[in-house]
């Protein structure tokens, strides 16, 4: 693969050569075009890669930074793993080549014959001046964790904290990732071992170490790092309390008890120790307050049908009445007290909610359709949600073959919703015949949808010169790409004027070498056109005479082979 790390901008490359590093790119799998793979960050997050010639032909992500057309640490991250596959292949080969059979054992057959007195005092010998090492076998080998080990594994924790801060004390941006990402390692490979080996309080001493570290280090946390490490840290809480012993337990809620409110990391931070209190251990003090909250919300709700969520540190958005009604339950309410407090606040979506679902799970699903009825009559004031009981209605009555109510509830669907995909539509193509289709699909086009469906449906009817004209109409260079697959084989001569006509208004705003390597990648696509590259070559040549006080577009001209 030829070089592409001029494509990224300084920081967004280090960044993922940090993912690299940690090993967050997996399912790494060659396509026809390139690769596709799997990238671990805030999110799983999904890498498209293809290559032409050697060449990054094009990138795609679908982390939010690169819905924008930028190019992402994750695109980063994943280049970095095919560079390194295919050097591994490369080498692989040669080695095979000079090898000519050769098994490649000769480091086993060396240590098969060392004598084991010897090879374990050059593993001593190893692992005393490798701490990481020391500790891994350690964890994995001892009957127990000592008061020495937690020491050390403890300054593991400081040498990383240490490992990427600044005199100051500080991760900077560029430090950042990897910090978080080593942080996490020690929680997911070392604590992980204590706990499964059964030391459940030395597992919850070091996860409370981490989280007190992550909790007071100063760091530039623009990719929420620490909140990732904090809900990890949340997890490990979780499984020692489920394996613990009672007096364990107790432990735990003292320490939890202690800290709630005492300063000992950064204010945010305290909340993940006070909803460990409330919704693992239950605290009744808490849970008895944290109702009488919720009351109080609901109750200044007024007419509305929305009762409401609250923010979570480690839950994210929560509704107001399920919280309250998972609180009723810790505290010991009964069913009765809580089925008459489910029907005081019925006007509440949140409650036929929970009905619906409880009728699915029961296999009633009639009852749950006259709640989905009702509901899309008393919700009607929120789009979100009558589309969602639109969908449900429809997968209802699908399975219970009710034929007529499914397309009636499919036109609803997709001409009273907002549609984000062509699914529905699909859907009411397959039980309309070809006139009503037709009649359909030009109203639906008629109507005011989204640009993405309106262009979909044109492709999927294969209605490829309105197609066009859509796309060239709408000015963008997202939708030119989006299909340009498809229409330049029927129509190259109009797809390759659009993209000069793009890349000439481009350049006349253009002003750094971001904006020059965008667009090389325009001027290169052109050349894959008929006369693309006499096309491209009179461009290249008139901004040279246009731009010729522009040194860096000059050299990205160069780099393009122009």
């Amino acid at each position: 693969m030829n070089d592409w790390k001029y494509l990224f901008r300084p920081h967004i490359l280090e960044r993922g050569f940090d993912y690299y590093v940690v090993g967050a790119v997996d399912e790494v799998e060659r396509t026809k075009t390139g690769y596709r793979a799997n990238v671990e960050g805030t999110e799983d997050y999904g890498v498209e890669i293809e290559l032409r010639d050697g060449d990054v032909y094009d990138m795609n992500c679908t982390c939010p930074y690169a819905q924008d057309d930028k190019y992402c640490k994750h695109m980063a991250a994943v280049l970095y793993e095919i560079e390194e596959r295919e050097r591994d292949l490369e080498m692989s080969q040669k080695s095979r080549n000079e090898k000519c059979g050769d098994s490649g054992n000769e480091l086993r057959d060396v240590i098969d014959e060392i004598p084991e007195n010897e090879l374990r005092d050059l593993l001593e010998c190893i692992a005393l001046e490798n701490e990481k090492l020391r500790n891994q076998i350690l964890i994995r080998y001892s009957r127990t964790i000592s008061q020495g080990q937690m020491v050390m594994l403890k300054n593991e924790i400081a040498e990383i904290a240490k490992r990427y801060s600044d005199r100051g004390g500080y991760v900077d941006w560029r430090n950042a990732g990897g910090y978080i990402s080593e942080m996490e390692a020690f929680l997911r490979d070392k604590v992980q071992e204590i706990i499964e080996k059964g030391c459940y309080m030395q597992a919850f001493e070091l996860t409370n170490h981490v989280f007190v570290t992550i909790g007071n280090q100063g760091i530039d946390d623009s990719d929420g790092g620490t909140s990732m490490a904090a809900d990890l840290c949340y997890e490990c809480w979780q499984q020692i309390l489920e394996k613990c012993s009672e007096q364990d337990k107790t432990k735990m809620r003292a320490w939890f008890e202690k800290h709630q409110s005492d300063g000992i990391v950064i204010d945010y931070m305290e909340d993940y120790i006070r909803e460990f209190l409330l919704n693992e251990l239950h605290d009744k003090k808490l849970l008895t307050k944290e109702i009488q909250r919720l009351d109080e919300v609901i109750e200044n709700r007024g007419d509305s049908t929305d009762c409401g969520t609250y923010y979570s540190v480690y839950s994210g958005d929560v509704n107001n009445i399920r919280k309250r009604i998972q609180f009723m339950k810790a505290l010991g309410a009964t069913e009765e007290e809580i089925r008459r407090y489910r029907e005081k606040n019925r006007r509440f979506a949140a409650v036929r909610m929970l009905e619906i679902e409880e009728f699915i799970r029961a296999g009633n699903n009639m009852d749950a359709v006259r709640v989905l009825k009702e509901s899309k009559e008393l919700d009607q004031i929120s789009q979100g949600w009558v589309k969602g009981y639109s969908r449900k209605l429809i997968e209802l009555y699908s399975q219970m073959h009710m034929e007529k109510e499914y397309k009636e509830e499919l036109l609803f669907q997709v001409f009273s919703c907002a549609q984000d995909s062509l699914d529905f539509i699909k859907k009411l193509k397959a039980v309309c015949n070809r006139e009503e289709w037709e009649q359909n699909r030009e109203k639906l086009l008629a109507a005011p949808v989204g640009m993405a469906v309106k262009l979909h449906l044109l492709e999927s009817e294969e209605l490829y010169d309105r197609l066009l004209e859509e796309v060239l109409n709408s000015g963008s260079v997202y939708w030119l790409d989006s299909f340009e697959k498809r229409l330049n084989k029927i129509y190259p001569d109009r797809m390759m004027e659009a993209y000069i006509i793009y890349i000439k208004k481009e350049a006349g705003t253009a002003h750094n070498r971001s904006d020059y390597k965008e667009l090389m990648k325009y001027l290169k696509k052109i050349t894959s056109y008929p006369q693309g590259r006499e096309a491209a070559a009179q461009l290249a040549g008139e901004w040279k005479t246009l731009y010729k006080r522009r040194p860096a577009m000059m050299d990205e001209l160069r780099r393009a082979g122009f």
